[in-house]
C-alpha cells in the first residue's frame, strides 16, 4: 500500500511540474519546460526579406526632333549618316567601326537593303537613317 501511495504521490508531483506532458492544461503535448517562441522584433529585423529590383539603366530620352519616329539620338543619327557607305555590308562594317572608335556605349549595327520593323524598349538608344538605297539601324545594348 506504501509503494502504491508513493507512486501516486510522484505520479502527482510529476504532472504538477510538468503540465504539458500528459496533455492537460491545454499544453497540446509540449514537453516539460516548455515555453512559446518569443514574439518578432518590432524592428523587422530577421523576418522575410524583400528581394530589391536590379537597377534601372539610364534613360537617355527622345533628342531627335518629333518629325523623326526611327531615331531617339541625334548624335546617334549624324555617326550613322556620316558613316553609311555605297553598300549595306560596308556601311554596317563602317557604323560599327565609328561607335567602336567613340566607345559611347555597346551597339548592335543591321544594315539593309530591304526596310524592316523592329520593336525596342523605351529606354533603350537607337537610330535608324536611309542612305544610298540601303537602311541602317544601331540599337544599344
Amino acid at each position: 500500500m506504501q509503494s502504491s501511495l508513493f507512486v501516486l504521490l510522484a505520479f502527482v508531483s510529476i504532472t504538477a511540474a510538468c503540465p504539458g506532458l500528459f496533455g492537460m492544461m491545454g499544453g497540446g503535448g509540449g514537453g516539460c519546460g516548455c515555453s512559446a517562441p518569443p514574439p518578432p522584433s518590432p524592428c523587422g529585423c530577421g523576418g522575410r526579406k524583400k528581394r530589391s529590383l536590379p537597377e534601372k539603366p539610364t534613360f537617355f530620352g527622345i533628342a531627335a526632333g518629333d518629325d523623326d519616329n526611327m531615331c531617339n539620338n541625334a548624335e546617334l543619327k549624324k555617326i550613322i549618316s556620316e558613316n553609311m557607305q555605297t553598300s549595306a555590308v560596308d556601311s554596317s562594317k563602317a557604323v560599327n567601326g565609328a561607335l567602336e572608335s567613340r566607345q559611347l556605349s555597346r551597339f548592335i549595327v543591321v544594315c539593309s537593303e530591304n526596310p524592316f520593323v523592329f520593336t525596342v524598349r523605351a529606354d533603350t538608344v537607337y537610330c535608324g537613317t536611309r542612305k544610298n538605297d540601303h537602311n541602317c539601324h544601331a540599337f544599344s545594348m
